[in-house]
């Protein structure tokens, strides 16, 4: 029995036997008659006092419980102990899972990019906009997440999200705030809605890393004018509005899901600012390229999570990320026909001066992903005897990554 289950077995026990639990996450927005001994009657009035859920419950101080009519204080002080049992367990399985809460106006993309990630390509040209919030819970990179897809539409904004925002900004890792960059006529509409969000933010004292994504950024239309223009707009308007909160920084990022692999290094920008270890690795990974007198490294999952990168200028960063995804999805077919997987894989590009190498260090998760470390350098001699050295100390770090 996983995990998962097995916790959803321990807390059916509070709730009547009707109740069907199919996500953790559910039960604590569950009505107070859910819970064992809680009658219609006193479930009426608990709501009629503003307690409509399990989580209303707990949040209540045994110390200082309100006066409710026909409700014993007794009988409260036990619901709200139980109520805060529940959440205390439900809390604790959540934080061993990331929250990612992908977010925007409707059309903007943010259903189409998780299709992509989970490669349900065939399902992207079908896909109806996202009704209130869908929530999934993934495993990412043999990393376990939960993703919560806000439906962008502007009845779901007013009305759902920001009637009872606790419910949905509280506790997330991450936000990904989702910009089609190819529709400059909603801008001024998705700028709004951004600072909407920051504004719950702020009043619930949440302090999540914040993600702007540029969707929509297709390799032809990358080269106009006005998708550059529409890019500088959108940074100018959603730096402006950020730099009055004071408290938030931002970061953006380009995808396309014609190009998988922007996805997947949005996720790794992502999952390296919510990861305790990724500023280790880097550091580590700075040593590395200075030992082996190389331009930059990186430590990148066959499965294309980029753990870490060192570099001195941004062209040289692109260069062996994107070369180590694209040569890493090569390997994945080469294996995928029955060929044995290489330690050692690399491009030479003599007319430049210089090779891209990666080579295997380890496997991690428990789906056996191997993790190559690339390095762009003018002499691969220089890689010998390095590796072992470096696999000891990357190892640990990526077993903790999240």
């Amino acid at each position: 029995m996983s995990d998962n289950n097995s916790k959803s077995v321990i807390l059916k026990d509070f709730f009547k036997r009707n109740v069907l639990i199919s996500e953790i996450e559910d039960i604590l927005r569950f009505k107070p008659d859910t819970l064992i001994g809680v009658d219609k009657v006193s479930s009426e009035q608990l709501v009629a006092n503003g307690i409509k859920s399990v989580a209303d419950l707990a949040s209540l101080s045994v110390a200082n419980l309100p006066e409710i009519r026909d409700i014993l204080p007794s009988m409260l002080q036990k619901w709200v102990k139980i109520a805060q049992v529940i959440q205390k367990n439900v809390k604790e399985h959540l934080k061993r899972h990331k929250k990612i809460l992908l977010t925007g106006l409707d059309n903007g993309g943010k259903t189409s990019i998780l299709a992509v990630l989970q490669e349900k390509y065939s399902i992207i040209k079908s896909l109806l906009p996202t009704r209130g919030v869908k929530r999934e819970k993934l495993d990412f990179f043999g990393f376990p997440i939960i993703s919560w897809d806000l439906g962008g539409q502007v009845q779901y904004r007013e009305k759902l999200y920001f009637n009872r925002p606790e419910l949905f900004f509280t506790e997330a890792d991450i936000i990904l705030y989702v910009v089609d960059s190819q529709d400059p006529d909603r801008f001024p509409e998705a700028a709004n809605f951004f600072r909407e969000v920051l504004k719950i933010l702020v009043e619930l004292k949440e302090n999540p890393s914040i993600l702007v994504v540029l969707s929509k950024s297709d390799e032809d239309i990358r080269k106009t004018l006005q998708w550059q223009q529409n890019v500088t707009t959108i940074k100018n308007k959603f730096i402006s509005i950020a730099e009055k909160f004071e408290q938030f920084g931002l970061d953006f990022c380009d995808t396309t899901v014609f190009v998988r692999e922007t996805i997947m290094q949005m996720f790794s920008v992502a999952l390296k600012k919510v990861s305790d270890t990724s500023e280790i690795i880097e550091n580590i990974l700075e040593d590395f390229s200075h030992q082996v007198e190389g331009k930059a490294a990186s430590l990148v999952s066959m499965d294309g999570l980029i753990f870490g990168s060192y570099t001195n200028t941004d062209t040289d960063e692109m260069l062996v990320n994107n070369t180590a995804l694209l040569l890493q999805t090569l390997s994945n077919f080469y294996n995928s026909i029955g060929l044995i997987r290489e330690n050692s894989i690399s491009i030479e590009l003599p007319l430049n001066g210089f090779t891209i190498r990666g080579e295997k260090l380890f496997e991690y998760s428990d789906l056996h992903i191997p993790v190559y470390l690339w390095g762009l350098v003018e002499n691969p001699k220089k890689l010998e005897g390095k590796l072992d050295y470096f696999k000891e100390q990357l190892l640990p770090l990526i077993n903790l990554f999240l």
